[in-house]
Protein backbone atom coordinates (compact mmCIF):
# COMPACT_ATOMS: atom_id res chain seq x y z
CA UNK A 1 0.00 0.00 0.00
CA UNK A 2 1.68 3.41 -0.90
CA UNK A 3 0.64 6.53 0.56
CA UNK A 4 1.59 9.86 -0.31
CA UNK A 5 1.39 12.80 2.90
CA UNK A 6 2.19 16.29 2.68
CA UNK A 7 2.88 18.39 5.20
CA UNK A 8 4.50 21.85 6.46
CA UNK A 9 7.63 20.65 8.27
CA UNK A 10 9.48 17.93 10.17
CA UNK A 11 8.36 18.73 13.66
CA UNK A 12 9.88 16.29 16.09
CA UNK A 13 5.95 14.98 16.38
CA UNK A 14 5.19 14.87 13.11
CA UNK A 15 8.45 12.70 12.78
CA UNK A 16 7.97 10.55 15.58
CA UNK A 17 4.42 9.08 14.39
CA UNK A 18 5.30 9.04 10.52
CA UNK A 19 8.62 7.16 11.22
CA UNK A 20 6.42 4.73 13.20
CA UNK A 21 3.84 4.49 10.03
CA UNK A 22 6.71 3.51 7.95
CA UNK A 23 7.86 0.74 10.61
CA UNK A 24 4.92 -1.02 9.04
CA UNK A 25 6.04 -3.47 5.85
CA UNK A 26 3.01 -3.32 4.23
CA UNK A 27 2.64 0.91 3.98
CA UNK A 28 4.88 2.53 1.56
CA UNK A 29 5.49 5.94 3.17
CA UNK A 30 6.47 8.93 1.35
CA UNK A 31 6.35 12.22 3.05
CA UNK A 32 6.96 15.46 1.11
CA UNK A 33 7.66 18.82 3.64
CA UNK A 34 6.76 22.09 1.95
CA UNK A 35 10.07 23.20 4.44
CA UNK A 36 12.77 22.01 6.46
CA UNK A 37 12.04 24.26 9.77
CA UNK A 38 9.66 26.67 10.96
CA UNK A 39 11.86 30.17 12.39
CA UNK A 40 9.49 30.31 15.12
CA UNK A 41 10.11 26.39 15.80
CA UNK A 42 13.53 26.28 17.94
CA UNK A 43 13.15 22.21 17.82
CA UNK A 44 16.21 20.72 16.98
CA UNK A 45 15.73 18.36 13.84
CA UNK A 46 14.28 14.49 14.48
CA UNK A 47 16.04 11.61 12.81
CA UNK A 48 13.83 10.92 9.69
CA UNK A 49 13.11 7.10 9.54
CA UNK A 50 10.93 7.48 6.15
CA UNK A 51 11.21 8.64 2.72
CA UNK A 52 10.75 12.52 2.16
CA UNK A 53 11.81 15.12 0.01
CA UNK A 54 11.95 18.59 1.27
CA UNK A 55 10.03 21.10 -1.42
CA UNK A 56 11.23 24.49 -0.84
CA UNK A 57 14.63 22.84 -2.08
CA UNK A 58 13.85 23.64 -5.95
CA UNK A 59 11.16 23.09 -8.53
CA UNK A 60 12.75 19.21 -9.13
CA UNK A 61 11.81 18.47 -5.76
CA UNK A 62 8.31 19.26 -6.96
CA UNK A 63 8.42 17.35 -9.71
CA UNK A 64 9.58 14.33 -7.89
CA UNK A 65 6.88 14.71 -4.87
CA UNK A 66 4.71 15.05 -7.93
CA UNK A 67 5.49 11.52 -9.85
CA UNK A 68 5.11 9.63 -6.46
CA UNK A 69 1.72 10.97 -5.77
CA UNK A 70 0.86 9.81 -9.20
CA UNK A 71 1.99 6.35 -8.54
CA UNK A 72 0.31 6.21 -4.73
CA UNK A 73 -2.68 4.42 -3.91
CA UNK A 74 -3.73 7.17 -1.30
CA UNK A 75 -2.87 10.35 -0.65
CA UNK A 76 -2.91 12.51 2.86
CA UNK A 77 -2.54 16.33 2.75
CA UNK A 78 -2.34 17.91 6.02
CA UNK A 79 -1.47 21.42 4.59
CA UNK A 80 -3.02 23.52 1.66
CA UNK A 81 -1.95 27.20 2.39
CA UNK A 82 0.82 27.17 -0.04
CA UNK A 83 1.69 27.34 -3.88
CA UNK A 84 3.15 23.86 -3.95
CA UNK A 85 0.24 22.06 -1.66
CA UNK A 86 -2.13 23.37 -3.81
CA UNK A 87 -0.65 22.45 -7.11
CA UNK A 88 -0.52 18.73 -5.67
CA UNK A 89 -4.14 18.63 -4.21
CA UNK A 90 -5.03 20.25 -7.47
CA UNK A 91 -3.10 17.06 -9.62
CA UNK A 92 -4.25 14.29 -7.00
CA UNK A 93 -8.16 15.76 -7.14
CA UNK A 94 -8.00 15.69 -11.18
CA UNK A 95 -6.38 12.42 -11.22
CA UNK A 96 -9.70 11.00 -9.65
CA UNK A 97 -8.10 8.90 -7.47
CA UNK A 98 -8.18 9.00 -3.34
CA UNK A 99 -6.97 11.43 -1.11
CA UNK A 100 -7.75 12.87 2.08
CA UNK A 101 -7.54 16.11 4.02
CA UNK A 102 -6.16 15.85 7.20
CA UNK A 103 -6.46 19.44 9.64
CA UNK A 104 -6.73 20.69 12.92
CA UNK A 105 -10.18 22.53 13.63
CA UNK A 106 -10.35 25.78 11.31
CA UNK A 107 -11.92 28.86 12.56
CA UNK A 108 -9.04 30.84 14.54
CA UNK A 109 -9.41 33.73 12.77
CA UNK A 110 -11.85 36.67 13.64
CA UNK A 111 -14.13 37.03 12.06
CA UNK A 112 -14.38 33.72 10.98
CA UNK A 113 -16.37 34.37 7.78
CA UNK A 114 -12.60 34.97 6.30
CA UNK A 115 -11.42 31.81 6.39
CA UNK A 116 -14.58 30.39 5.47
CA UNK A 117 -14.44 32.22 2.41
CA UNK A 118 -10.41 31.07 2.17
CA UNK A 119 -11.51 28.06 2.35
CA UNK A 120 -13.93 28.09 -0.44
CA UNK A 121 -11.18 28.84 -2.72
CA UNK A 122 -8.07 26.91 -1.45
CA UNK A 123 -9.81 23.86 -0.38
CA UNK A 124 -12.08 24.33 -3.05
CA UNK A 125 -11.27 20.38 -4.83
CA UNK A 126 -12.53 19.24 -0.88
CA UNK A 127 -15.50 21.32 -1.67
CA UNK A 128 -16.48 19.91 -5.01
CA UNK A 129 -15.83 16.19 -4.18
CA UNK A 130 -16.64 13.38 -1.64
CA UNK A 131 -12.90 12.86 0.03
CA UNK A 132 -12.38 11.87 3.65
CA UNK A 133 -11.77 14.44 5.94
CA UNK A 134 -9.94 13.80 9.27
CA UNK A 135 -10.23 15.93 11.79
CA UNK A 136 -7.34 16.32 14.41
CA UNK A 137 -10.01 15.49 17.36
CA UNK A 138 -13.38 15.58 17.73
CA UNK A 139 -13.19 19.04 18.04
CA UNK A 140 -12.14 19.50 14.77
CA UNK A 141 -14.36 16.86 13.21
CA UNK A 142 -17.68 18.52 14.18
CA UNK A 143 -16.95 21.81 12.79
CA UNK A 144 -15.22 20.01 9.41
CA UNK A 145 -19.04 18.54 9.02
CA UNK A 146 -20.57 21.79 9.87
CA UNK A 147 -18.52 23.89 7.50
CA UNK A 148 -18.24 20.65 4.45
CA UNK A 149 -21.63 18.79 5.05
CA UNK A 150 -22.38 14.86 4.68
CA UNK A 151 -20.85 14.13 1.17
CA UNK A 152 -18.05 13.59 3.04
CA UNK A 153 -16.56 10.43 5.54
CA UNK A 154 -15.25 11.98 8.69
CA UNK A 155 -12.53 10.17 10.80
CA UNK A 156 -10.97 11.33 13.98
CA UNK A 157 -7.36 10.81 13.70
CA UNK A 158 -5.28 13.60 16.38
CA UNK A 159 -1.44 14.25 16.84
CA UNK A 160 0.24 11.03 18.42
CA UNK A 161 3.59 11.34 19.94
CA UNK A 162 6.03 9.21 21.60
CA UNK A 163 4.41 9.78 25.66
CA UNK A 164 5.99 6.73 27.53
CA UNK A 165 9.08 9.46 27.13
CA UNK A 166 7.42 11.26 29.83
CA UNK A 167 6.63 8.59 32.08
CA UNK A 168 10.11 9.09 34.14
CA UNK A 169 10.55 9.31 38.47
CA UNK A 170 8.40 11.77 39.51
CA UNK A 171 9.57 13.93 42.32
CA UNK A 172 7.54 13.92 45.84
CA UNK A 173 4.29 16.19 45.12
CA UNK A 174 4.25 19.12 47.31
CA UNK A 175 7.19 18.14 49.74
CA UNK A 176 7.62 21.69 50.69
CA UNK A 177 3.87 22.47 51.15
CA UNK A 178 3.92 24.06 47.73
CA UNK A 179 2.27 23.49 44.22
CA UNK A 180 3.92 23.92 41.34
CA UNK A 181 1.96 25.08 38.14
CA UNK A 182 3.83 24.45 34.82
CA UNK A 183 3.29 26.71 31.82
CA UNK A 184 5.47 25.00 28.56
CA UNK A 185 4.73 26.82 25.22
CA UNK A 186 4.61 30.35 23.19
CA UNK A 187 4.05 33.61 25.04
CA UNK A 188 1.74 34.87 22.81
CA UNK A 189 -2.42 35.59 23.66
CA UNK A 190 -3.49 32.98 22.02
CA UNK A 191 -1.82 30.48 24.36
CA UNK A 192 -3.81 32.25 27.33
CA UNK A 193 -0.74 32.90 29.41
CA UNK A 194 -1.24 36.80 30.24
CA UNK A 195 -4.45 35.09 32.28
CA UNK A 196 -2.42 32.33 33.87
CA UNK A 197 0.12 35.03 35.35
CA UNK A 198 -2.37 37.45 36.41
CA UNK A 199 -4.36 34.51 38.56
CA UNK A 200 -1.39 33.59 39.94
CA UNK A 201 -0.50 37.29 41.21
CA UNK A 202 -4.29 36.45 42.86
CA UNK A 203 -3.85 33.51 44.21
CA UNK A 204 -0.57 34.12 45.83
CA UNK A 205 -1.73 37.64 47.07
CA UNK A 206 -4.40 35.33 48.98
CA UNK A 207 -1.80 33.91 51.07
CA UNK A 208 -2.15 30.11 49.07
CA UNK A 209 1.71 28.62 48.73
CA UNK A 210 2.40 27.98 45.33
CA UNK A 211 5.18 28.14 42.84
CA UNK A 212 5.11 29.18 38.89
CA UNK A 213 7.49 27.70 36.40
CA UNK A 214 7.23 29.13 32.45
CA UNK A 215 9.10 27.39 29.82
CA UNK A 216 8.84 29.04 26.09
CA UNK A 217 9.76 31.80 24.67
CA UNK A 218 7.48 34.69 23.07
CA UNK A 219 6.46 38.63 22.71
CA UNK A 220 4.95 38.96 26.16
CA UNK A 221 7.89 37.70 28.05
CA UNK A 222 8.44 41.43 28.85
CA UNK A 223 4.54 41.91 30.20
CA UNK A 224 4.78 38.51 31.88
CA UNK A 225 7.91 39.86 33.97
CA UNK A 226 5.92 42.86 34.92
CA UNK A 227 3.04 41.48 35.60
CA UNK A 228 4.47 38.89 37.96
CA UNK A 229 7.23 41.05 39.55
CA UNK A 230 5.46 41.46 42.87
CA UNK A 231 5.76 37.65 43.06
CA UNK A 232 9.00 37.37 41.02
CA UNK A 233 10.46 35.23 43.92
CA UNK A 234 7.77 32.30 43.51
CA UNK A 235 8.34 32.80 39.50
CA UNK A 236 11.09 30.49 37.40
CA UNK A 237 11.25 31.47 33.93
CA UNK A 238 13.27 28.62 32.24
CA UNK A 239 12.98 29.54 28.79
CA UNK A 240 13.09 27.81 25.51
CA UNK A 241 13.65 24.11 26.51
CA UNK A 242 13.48 21.70 23.33
CA UNK A 243 11.08 18.98 23.07
CA UNK A 244 13.54 15.91 24.64
CA UNK A 245 14.48 18.30 27.18
CA UNK A 246 10.96 18.23 28.78
CA UNK A 247 10.50 15.36 30.66
CA UNK A 248 12.44 16.31 33.66
CA UNK A 249 10.35 19.70 33.74
CA UNK A 250 7.45 18.36 33.85
CA UNK A 251 8.13 15.29 36.77
CA UNK A 252 9.46 18.83 38.68
CA UNK A 253 5.90 19.72 38.70
CA UNK A 254 2.81 19.17 40.41
CA UNK A 255 -0.01 20.90 37.96
CA UNK A 256 -0.35 21.80 34.35
CA UNK A 257 -1.65 25.08 33.05
CA UNK A 258 -2.79 25.00 29.54
CA UNK A 259 -5.21 28.47 29.43
CA UNK A 260 -5.49 28.47 25.76
CA UNK A 261 -8.01 30.74 24.32
CA UNK A 262 -7.56 28.54 21.67
CA UNK A 263 -5.82 25.71 20.01
CA UNK A 264 -6.67 23.35 17.41
CA UNK A 265 -4.90 20.29 19.40
CA UNK A 266 -2.48 21.02 21.95
CA UNK A 267 -0.20 18.09 22.03
CA UNK A 268 1.17 19.75 25.71
CA UNK A 269 -2.21 18.17 26.86
CA UNK A 270 -1.10 14.33 26.53
CA UNK A 271 2.25 15.33 27.74
CA UNK A 272 1.41 16.04 30.77
CA UNK A 273 -1.32 13.54 31.48
CA UNK A 274 1.15 10.94 30.57
CA UNK A 275 3.40 12.56 32.74
CA UNK A 276 1.35 12.17 35.98
CA UNK A 277 0.40 16.20 36.56
CA UNK A 278 -3.31 16.81 36.93
CA UNK A 279 -3.90 19.47 34.01
CA UNK A 280 -6.04 22.67 33.73
CA UNK A 281 -7.15 23.62 30.33
CA UNK A 282 -9.71 25.43 28.59
CA UNK A 283 -13.03 24.29 25.97
CA UNK A 284 -11.71 25.74 22.99
CA UNK A 285 -9.08 23.01 23.07
CA UNK A 286 -9.40 20.21 20.93
CA UNK A 287 -7.44 17.67 23.22
CA UNK A 288 -8.39 19.05 25.97
CA UNK A 289 -11.85 17.95 24.79
CA UNK A 290 -10.78 14.58 24.38
CA UNK A 291 -9.19 13.75 27.58
CA UNK A 292 -9.96 15.88 30.38
CA UNK A 293 -12.55 15.07 32.80
CA UNK A 294 -12.91 17.48 35.57
CA UNK A 295 -12.42 15.81 38.76
CA UNK A 296 -10.78 12.83 37.03
CA UNK A 297 -7.55 13.94 35.72
CA UNK A 298 -7.40 18.20 36.01
CA UNK A 299 -9.98 20.97 35.22
CA UNK A 300 -11.85 21.48 32.29
CA UNK A 301 -12.49 25.24 32.20
CA UNK A 302 -14.17 27.84 30.28
CA UNK A 303 -11.40 29.46 27.95
CA UNK A 304 -10.60 33.28 28.17
CA UNK A 305 -12.06 33.26 31.79
CA UNK A 306 -9.76 34.47 34.56
CA UNK A 307 -12.22 33.67 37.27
CA UNK A 308 -12.05 29.94 36.43
CA UNK A 309 -8.55 29.80 35.99
CA UNK A 310 -8.05 30.81 39.71
CA UNK A 311 -10.43 29.01 40.80
CA UNK A 312 -9.38 25.55 39.25
CA UNK A 313 -5.89 26.68 40.64
CA UNK A 314 -7.40 27.50 44.59
CA UNK A 315 -8.69 23.94 44.09
CA UNK A 316 -5.52 22.67 42.92
CA UNK A 317 -3.43 24.62 45.84
CA UNK A 318 -6.15 23.09 48.13
CA UNK A 319 -6.15 19.79 47.49
CA UNK A 320 -4.94 16.92 49.88
CA UNK A 321 -2.18 14.92 48.76
CA UNK A 322 -4.67 11.58 48.42
CA UNK A 323 -6.71 13.94 46.07
CA UNK A 324 -3.71 14.49 43.62
CA UNK A 325 -2.20 11.63 43.83
CA UNK A 326 -5.79 10.29 41.94
CA UNK A 327 -5.80 12.93 39.68
CA UNK A 328 -2.40 11.85 39.05
CA UNK A 329 -3.25 8.15 38.45
CA UNK A 330 -6.50 9.41 36.78
CA UNK A 331 -4.32 11.45 34.15
CA UNK A 332 -1.84 8.32 33.37
CA UNK A 333 -5.15 6.02 32.89
CA UNK A 334 -6.46 8.86 30.64
CA UNK A 335 -3.86 8.67 28.56
CA UNK A 336 -2.93 4.80 28.01
CA UNK A 337 -4.37 4.34 24.34
CA UNK A 338 -2.79 7.39 23.21
CA UNK A 339 0.36 5.42 22.00
CA UNK A 340 2.41 5.67 18.41
CA UNK A 341 2.02 2.12 17.97
CA UNK A 342 -2.24 2.38 18.43
CA UNK A 343 -1.93 5.73 16.21
CA UNK A 344 -0.27 4.07 13.32
CA UNK A 345 -2.61 1.00 13.30
CA UNK A 346 -5.70 3.79 13.06
CA UNK A 347 -3.34 5.42 10.12
CA UNK A 348 -3.24 2.41 8.34
CA UNK A 349 -7.13 1.63 9.24
CA UNK A 350 -8.66 4.74 7.71
CA UNK A 351 -6.09 4.58 4.44
CA UNK A 352 -7.63 0.94 3.79
CA UNK A 353 -11.17 2.55 4.38
CA UNK A 354 -10.16 5.26 2.14
CA UNK A 355 -9.11 3.19 -0.69
CA UNK A 356 -12.31 0.51 -0.55
CA UNK A 357 -14.82 3.09 -0.16
CA UNK A 358 -13.73 5.44 -3.14
CA UNK A 359 -15.16 3.82 -5.74
CA UNK A 360 -18.15 2.67 -3.95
Amino acid sequence: MKVFVLTDFPSPYQVEILNEIANDSNVDLFVSYLRYADPDRLWTGSTIQHDFTILNNGPAKVATAGDILQSADFAVFNFYLHPYAQQLIDDRATSRKPWCFWGERPGLRKPEWIGRLARLWKLRWLHQSSAPIWGIGQFAVERYKSEFGSRHRYFNFPYFSQLDRFKVARECRKSDGETVFLYSGSLIPRKGVDLLARAFVRLRNEGHSARLKILGTGPLLAQLRSTLMSVSDSVEFVGFSDWQELPEHYASSDVLCVPSRYDGWGLVVPEGLASGLAVIATDRMGAALEFIETGKNGWLIESDNEEALLSAMREAVSASETTMSNLSQGAIASIENHSLILGAARFKSYVQQGIQEWSS
